[in-house]
C-alpha cells in the first residue's frame, strides 16, 4: 500500500425547491431533477413553501407565476426582503410572454424568467448555470 493518502472531495447535492399547483409538473420536475443528482422538496401551494423556505434554505427555487392564494411574483417578493433568503436564486416559470410581466418579474428579484413549455434539458441547464454562476460570485465576492 502507498503512503500517499487519496483524499474524494465528495460534492454537496444542491436542494431545488420547486413549486407548482400542477401534480403533474411537479412530479416531472422532481424526477428530472433528481436524476441529475439533485435533492428535490416539491410544494403544490406557495404558502406551505414559504414556510420550509424560511427555515431551511435551499440552493435554488423554481415558482410557477400563476397559483391560487399566493403568487410566484408574492412569493419572490416575500422571499427577496428577508434577509436570510434574499440571496436565494428564484427561476419564475410561466405561460405569461409579456414583456410587462418580464419587466414586473425581474423588477421583483428573479433571477431568470422562463416561458413554457420549456424542455427538461434546457430547463436544468439553466439552473445549473445560475447555481454555477451564484457559486462563482460567492467565491469571488461579487
Amino acid at each position: 500500500m502507498s503512503g500517499i493518502a487519496k483524499i474524494h472531495m465528495v460534492k454537496r447535492e444542491q436542494m431545488v425547491v420547486i413549486i407548482d399547483d400542477e401534480e403533474d409538473l411537479l412530479d416531472l420536475y422532481e424526477y428530472n431533477f433528481s436524476k441529475r443528482g439533485f435533492r428535490v422538496l416539491t410544494f403544490n401551494r406557495a404558502s406551505k413553501a414559504l414556510d420550509y423556505i424560511s427555515q431551511n434554505r435551499p440552493d435554488i427555487i423554481l415558482c410557477d407565476w400563476m397559483m391560487p392564494e399566493m403568487d410566484g411574483l408574492e412569493l419572490c417578493k416575500t422571499i427577496k426582503s428577508n434577509l436570510t433568503t434574499a440571496e436565494v436564486p428564484f427561476l419564475m416559470v410561466t405561460c405569461r410572454t409579456e414583456k410587462s410581466a418580464v419587466r414586473q418579474a425581474l423588477a421583483a428579484g428573479v433571477s431568470d424568467f422562463i416561458s413554457k413549455p420549456i424542455g427538461m434539458d434546457e430547463l436544468v441547464s439553466r439552473v445549473n448555470f445560475i447555481l454555477n454562476s451564484d457559486q462563482a460570485n460567492t467565491m469571488t465576492g461579487t
